[in-house]
């Protein structure tokens, strides 16, 4: 990876327990504000006429594979085969009843999908950008909290188990005005789950995602499940305070980042540009 490439996630000052402890929450979408996350539309085939055919086709092959015995009444009258051929016929009218009888079953697969995917599905979401205005606003309670800088080059963020795998590394989120579909039959990865509107576009979201089953912690707030897991304190590069950060959790932050092994993470704060809607960050 770039050795120039970083990113960085924004906190509330009350998240200071991330610096002491070396845990970090991977949220479950059921805690993120965007309603859409991990819920791709979805569909079983290309198109209907796709499914339909599927359908067919594996019908017939029951029917070949485990063929009806052919009714009394029919002796002598009609082969074996020319009795399957006659089903097979019977099959194909009766289709458009079937595909619509199958349609609310479908419907109960993706509500289960989208269920298990909130129930196990993890997300640690980070920027490419400190400095966004917007963010230190939403996420980092109005410029009181701090941004933490991660190397993205840490073995934490690389743990896939194979090149199969979907979870543990970290993956670049992408934009769009549509609603990715996720065809079932054909997909070859998630990537579905990693599109999100355009209205996000300026947070540069980077985000690694993992099995919630495999947390280390579990807290209750507010009647939410949020998910602790432990990572290397190693793979802070620095921390950068707020404008508006407090005494307080200024020396919070400073007494947790001397309680690291080997160097410390640099620790900048921010001040508010004299002449432009930016933030200047200085080194303490």
């Amino acid at each position: 990876m770039d050795q120039d490439f970083r990113l960085f996630k924004y906190f509330p000052p009350a998240r200071t327990d991330v610096l002491r402890t070396g845990k970090i929450c991977f949220s479950s979408p059921l805690n993120l504000n965007d309603p859409f996350e991990l819920k791709p539309p979805m569909q079983l085939f290309e198109s209907d006429r796709e499914m339909a055919e599927a359908v067919l086709e594996k019908l017939y092959f029951e029917l070949v594979k485990n063929p009806p015995e052919l009714p009394a009444e029919l002796e002598g009258k009609l082969t074996q085969d020319e009795y399957i051929e006659r089903m097979k016929q019977v099959i194909q009218q009766k289709l458009p009843d079937l595909m619509v009888r199958l349609t609310p079953g479908i419907e109960v697969g993706y509500s289960r999908f989208y269920s298990v995917a909130e129930e196990r599905m993890g997300m640690l979401c980070l920027t490419e950008s400190p400095d966004d205005l917007l963010m230190w606003a939403h996420y980092a309670a109005a410029h009181t909290g701090f941004v933490i800088e991660f190397d993205p080059s840490h073995a934490f963020f690389n743990q896939r188990r194979s090149e199969a795998d979907e979870l543990r590394y970290l993956r670049r989120v992408v934009y769009s005005p549509e609603r990715p579909m996720l065809t079932l039959i054909t997909a070859k990865d998630l990537s579905a789950l990693l599109t999100k509107s355009n209205d996000w576009e300026y947070e540069k979201e980077w985000r690694m995602m993992v099995d919630l089953k495999d947390s280390s912690e579990i807290k209750m707030v507010g009647g939410s499940q949020y998910h602790l897991f432990d990572f290397p304190r190693a793979s802070i590069k620095s921390v950068i305070l707020g404008c508006r950060v407090s005494e307080e959790t200024k020396l919070e932050i400073q007494l947790a980042l001397r309680e690291f092994d080997g160097s410390q993470p640099e620790l900048f704060q921010c001040e508010v540009d004299k002449r432009l809607f930016k933030l200047n960050q200085i080194r303490i």
